[in-house]
């Protein structure tokens, strides 16, 4: 588990020098606009591309499908994916922005389907072949990024050469690790994956929805505001990702854990999970808070120039907004690991309904802020019908001994 958080913050830190980069080695916001508006589309169809895999590949302790199997699927979900998102971006936005937003598209992709080696290495107890995975990609991305665009200033190349750096980073070093633990061939049959796609395709719609909670708040500040705003905003957004991710860090080792306790109604080891997590997510938080109130400022104009000081009373919304996002990503991802898939859609939707119906006015009355606000009140209600709903079906499940194929 250390290696696996020591990886992936390496790789996150990168890519968020990525953002870094595009402000520093541009003349103003509109790259960075691009840039941040790319991820937004992008993380709309996230959960298309991820399908809940991971989460269902880890959690999979019976073996039900083979590692060239969860391959396959990737690969179907992830052309799906971008299938949906070149529609949307055509419809939405400039086709400008199209090339941009497909290129940082094939690059996620194919980091996706790099987490179907993952997975079989979490369920082996190896996470540090991931640690060491996250780590290799970071650094090719950042420095594959910074050398193509200081070079050409064109942000589409500079994200298609990102894309080939990750292809790279799979052949020579995960897929070779992979055969440590089992030989595979990638393919698909199709009546199990029609069956396991149908089975997951609720918790995929909830994924869907509450990207689009927290994405499409973003989106319309571009339009009511302009490039130059979201920029702004996606510049100082960037490094609250330390937050979600460090919780990920805690909770999603343990979700095979969770799995376990769930099917042998071991409600004592379950809830006491449920505290350690709880517990290192608001240690997370405080530690984030009192960092940007002492340091924000200072760190921020460090790295990115004195011209975003003037937003450094972002920050600290910012940090409560990405607390609210890692409370609702662990519920959700806490039920798809137990199987309540519905419960995760009615959860998502809330998320969604709260977010769409709050972000024009609380962007008129709060401008840049009202983004945040707007996130947290959605993450919020969605995060909570969530743990009320799943505590239910526990708390049924604990005092019964449900067979654990019937969860949901």
């Amino acid at each position: 588990m250390a290696w696996n958080s020591a990886g992936s913050f390496c790789n996150l830190l990168c890519q968020w020098l990525i953002t870094v980069l595009v402000l520093r080695l541009s003349g103003g916001y509109d790259a960075a606009g691009v840039y941040s508006y790319a991820m937004s589309v992008y993380m709309i169809f996230a959960p298309v591309v991820d399908y809940r895999l991971y989460v269902y590949q880890i959690s999979d302790l019976h073996g039900e499908h083979t590692l060239g199997e969860y391959l396959g699927l990737r690969l179907v979900t992830g052309g799906i994916g971008i299938a949906l998102l070149t529609v949307y971006s055509l419809v939405t936005g400039a086709p400008s922005l199209l090339p941009p937003i497909l290129c940082y598209a094939l690059y996620k992709v194919t980091a996706t389907l790099l987490d179907g080696v993952h997975a079989l290495e979490q369920v082996n107890r190896r996470m540090d072949y991931i640690g060491v995975s996250y780590a290799l990609q970071g650094l090719v991305t950042l420095v594959v990024f910074a050398g193509v665009f200081s070079a050409t200033q064109n942000l589409t190349l500079a994200l298609f050469c990102v894309f080939l750096g990750v292809c790279a980073v799979g052949v020579f070093y995960d897929l070779p690790h992979a055969r440590y633990f089992t030989e595979f061939t990638v393919g698909i049959r199709w009546r199990r994956a029609w069956a396991m796609l149908v089975r997951c395709a609720p918790a995929v719609l909830a994924f869907v929805t509450i990207s689009g909670a927290t994405s499409i708040p973003r989106q319309y500040l571009m339009a009511a505001m302009g490039e130059a705003a979201l920029g702004a905003y996606g510049t100082m957004a960037a490094p609250m990702a330390i937050v979600q991710t460090g919780a990920a860090y805690i909770y999603n080792p343990l979700l095979g854990y969770f799995t376990e306790a769930y099917e042998r109604c071991d409600a004592k080891r379950f809830w006491h999970l449920m505290g350690l997590v709880a517990a290192g997510v608001v240690a997370i938080g405080v530690v984030c808070l009192v960092g940007v109130e002492l340091l924000g400022e200072f760190l921020y104009t460090l790295v990115y120039g004195s011209r975003v000081a003037g937003y450094v009373y972002l920050l600290p919304p910012l940090v409560a907004g990405s607390l609210a996002i890692a409370f609702l990503s662990f519920m959700d991802s806490l039920s798809a690991a137990v199987r309540t898939f519905r419960t995760n859609l009615v959860g998502g939707a809330v998320a969604l309904a709260v977010s769409l119906a709050a972000m024009v006015p609380m962007v008129a009355a709060f401008q840049l802020n009202g983004v945040t606000y707007t996130v947290i009140l959605a993450c919020l209600c969605g995060g909570g019908f969530n743990m009320v709903a799943l505590r239910r079906s526990m708390a049924r499940r604990f005092a019964q001994g449900d067979d654990p194929e019937g969860r949901d």
